[in-house]
């Protein structure tokens, strides 16, 4: 039967507990992370009366929170989309300013020292310029070292955040796990209703893990959620975890990978952690930061093997080939941690001949099944490779050449950077500016019994350090277009060639001389004009060097001359070439990550319009909740009265 005074006490407590839920949404209205809690009435189960239904009340059957998952998981997407190109992005500026900015001083160093070289060859006899020279080269090892040194710095610097954002990580993922076991306890003593407060706590650390690398979740049904990172490796389970760590990278103990898991079961799963936090930072230190020091090391390893080249090639104010003027570091080559055997690869340095087959790549080489294979590291693609190894066969591919000591086993690989570190390495050697090489080791002029009024140019000298192609020479016409070599071998015996043809444009081609070095070929000059029958012209040592400015002209052009990338870049434009590939890259990602921001925004608002607590509207449910509580009261106050007028009518009675 019904009860009035029961009726009107469930409202009671219902709206009461109604207006605790709304008072708790006014509370946490500017909460982090929290829902907006709503609460659910339902009537009670009426009785059966006089033939008809009395209802019985109302119940407070649940309390839910206003809760879009699919909206959440857009959010968090979202967030970590965000936090990983803000990564990249903070560090990327840096490279962009510390390459490309007013202040850096490669490009202009490059200049000044190439400059240098002109100036010194309007007086190749100055002092002055010739210590100008040694002073120019000094500012541009300076200023490749110190840019390499600064982008190493940036390196270690993105390092120290990996350690601390994997610091972060396993926090994280520790107080999911414990809140886990917290929600699965609540759950159970409820019977299956939600501790909402207790979730919202648990989505808020969710979505901060997801905003440090890329997370999928899996809830279980005793109200617990899983989490994995990477290709599926199970961060959380439940009450458990599985910490990440830092180590050194296998090959180079100056770079960082991520380990997951201990002991046997321990692996490397650093290129498969993606978005967020870390997902940025490890970007932009194997996709940014690297790629700049091995392109500004194809600069700074340019500038050693093609000024050297052009020195040796030269006359110094001594009458002395050209001594180096820079070294620089070779490639190298390490070995995996994981290597088994006892194998070391040793690369040579790379040569005039080899500089423009170079490229900005590092490689991995590796031995399987008795035979080596290469490919561009970060699982690029596979590099054609020639050689056995030996010194006689090194392995060679993209103009490095690499020697094999030792037994490899099956399965050992190698890092190749050729070079990383070259820009750091960089340093000027010559100290003399008498060694400077700014003229010709060779000179060339007309016979004054010539009949005709041809000349040649200035000797050119593809290896100076042929002895043989320092003999006197003389060129003696048997037509116009015919000619003989005599090569003086000593003092008193000389060779003569067999008769020769002009060549194309009149070039005039020393050619071999039996018994001494350099059987390929010697200089060349270019005949101006058509000579007559009997002339002569004569190539000889420059034995005076100083008054000659061919070499130190030809070592101006050096910094046009097309000798990289295949050639297809100078020198200046290798480094123009960096600046641009930094800047289109840090522009790419500035405009991608405005665009995120935005779509982040809309996401958090999507968010914000289910689960955000409005004020205006929850101060209508207050009122709501308080009128009907105000009304439940009255109810109350007559069944009590009603109850008493029975008491009374049954006591007079």
């Amino acid at each position: 039967m019904a009860n009035v005074f029961d009726t009107a006490v469930s409202g009671l407590i219902a709206f009461q507990n109604a207006l605790a839920v709304t008072s708790n949404n006014v509370a946490n209205a500017t909460t982090p992370g929290y829902s907006r809690q709503l609460a659910s009435l339902t009537e009670r189960t009426p009785d059966a009366t006089a033939g008809t239904y009395i209802g019985n009340g109302v119940d407070l059957t649940g309390v839910s929170r206003a809760y879009d998952q699919f909206a959440v998981n857009q959010l968090r997407t979202g967030t970590g989309v965000l936090s990983q190109q803000t990564a990249y992005l903070n560090i990327a500026n840096q490279v962009d300013t510390l390459v490309g900015g007013s202040t850096n001083g490669v490009s202009s160093a490059i200049t000044s020292f190439f400059n240098a070289w002109q100036t010194l060859a309007s007086n190749p006899s100055s002092v002055s310029n010739r210590q100008n020279v040694l002073s120019q080269a000094q500012g541009l090892a300076s200023s490749l070292s110190q840019t390499a040194s600064q982008l190493n710095a940036l390196n270690a610097n993105a390092n120290s955040q990996i350690q601390s954002t994997v610091g972060t990580i396993n926090s994280l993922a520790a107080s999911i796990a414990k809140l886990n076991q917290t929600i699965a306890v609540a759950t159970g003593a409820t019977s299956g209703s939600s501790p909402n407060d207790l979730l919202d706590q648990r989505d808020q650390l969710l979505t901060q893990l997801s905003a440090l690398t890329s997370v999928k979740t899996n809830l279980e049904s005793n109200g617990a959620i899983d989490v994995f990172i990477g290709n599926g490796q199970p961060l959380v389970i439940g009450t458990q975890t599985t910490p990440l760590a830092t180590v050194p990278n296998g090959y180079d103990a100056t770079k960082l990978d991520i380990s997951y898991g201990g002991g046997a079961a321990k692996q490397v799963i650093t290129s498969s952690l993606t978005g967020g936090q870390l997902g940025g930072l490890l970007q932009v230190s194997s996709q940014l930061i690297q790629p700049t020091l091995n392109a500004l090391g194809q600069v700074a390893t340019g500038v050693a093997v093609l000024v050297n080249s052009q020195q040796a090639q030269g006359f110094d104010q001594n009458a002395k080939l050209g001594q180096a003027i820079f070294t620089v570091a070779a490639p190298q080559a390490l070995g995996a941690a994981s290597n088994t055997g006892t194998a070391t690869l040793t690369a040579s340095a790379l040569t005039s001949a080899t500089i423009g087959q170079l490229t900005t790549n590092n490689y991995v080489l590796r031995y399987q099944g008795g035979a080596w294979s290469a490919q561009v590291a970060g699982s690029g693609p596979s590099v054609s490779l020639s050689g056995a190894g030996t010194a006689a066969s090194p392995l060679s591919f993209d103009g490095l050449s690499l020697v094999v000591a030792g037994a490899p086993a099956n399965g050992d690989s190698f890092l190749i950077e050729p070079t990383a570190t070259a820009a750091t390495s960089l340093k000027v050697v010559l100290t003399d500016p008498a060694g400077i090489a700014a003229a010709n080791p060779l000179q060339s002029a007309a016979s004054l019994a010539n009949a005709s009024n041809a000349t040649v140019g200035a000797p050119q000298v593809p290896n100076a350090a042929d002895t043989s192609l320092l003999m006197p020479a003389t060129i003696n016409f048997l037509s116009a277009t015919t000619y003989t070599v005599t090569t003086q071998t000593s003092a008193a015996t000389s060779v003569t060639s067999a008769v020769q043809t002009l060549g194309a444009n009149g070039v005039i081609t020393a050619p071999a001389v039996a018994g001494l070095a350099g059987s390929g070929g010697g200089w060349t000059v270019t005949l101006t004009g058509r000579p007559a029958l009997g002339d002569q012209f004569t190539v000889a040592p420059n034995t005076t060097g100083s008054g000659d400015n061919t070499n130190a002209l030809a070592m101006a052009g050096l910094q046009s001359r097309t000798s990289l990338a295949g050639g297809t870049l100078g020198l200046g434009a290798a480094y123009s070439n960096l600046v641009n590939v930094v800047g289109t890259e840090t522009q790419q990602v500035t405009q991608a990550q405005s665009a995120q921001q935005s779509l982040v925004a809309q996401a958090t608002q999507t968010v914000q319009n289910v689960s955000g607590v409005n004020i205006d509207e929850e101060a209508a449910n207050m009122l709501r909740w308080q009128e009907a509580y105000a009304a439940t009261a009255k109810l109350v106050a007559t069944a009590d009265s009603m109850f008493q007028t029975l008491i009374r009518a049954f006591g007079g009675g």
